[in-house]
């Protein structure tokens, strides 16, 4: 019995992200959820940044439009000036990585409340 135990704990703990942090997606729906890192969105860019991440804000997040072929969100890190302009003003909110969204088959990291 002990065994069995023990092995319904190891598996449950292989499968599980390292964190499970409670987040906002679009102004009002709050959940918690599993991923892999989060800290400052200044952190985790100097940690991420030339790994082929994205970022977005969490309240506008990357969405695919089937009308017009087009995304919609706030993308954080366009060209240089517009990420050291939203690094300044959104450094030390919270960033993680979002599980649920990608944009163009690459993963998404989000920024809580950095919304224009």
């Amino acid at each position: 019995m002990e065994s069995r135990k023990k092995r319904r704990k190891r598996s449950k703990r292989l499968t599980s992200s390292k964190f499970k942090i409670r987040v906002r997606y679009k102004y009002h729906y709050y959940r918690w959820i599993n991923t892999k890192d989060y800290g400052s969105f200044k952190d985790i860019y100097e940690k991420y940044k030339d790994k082929g991440y994205t970022y977005w804000c969490a309240d506008l997040p990357p969405e695919f439009s089937n009308q017009d072929g087009t995304w919609t969100g706030y993308r954080l890190d366009g060209d240089k000036t517009h990420t050291a302009s939203t690094l300044k003003r959104y450094g030390r909110h919270k960033c993680w990585v979002d599980p649920q969204y990608k944009f163009e088959g690459k993963p998404v990291m989000l920024v809580y409340n950095a919304s224009l």
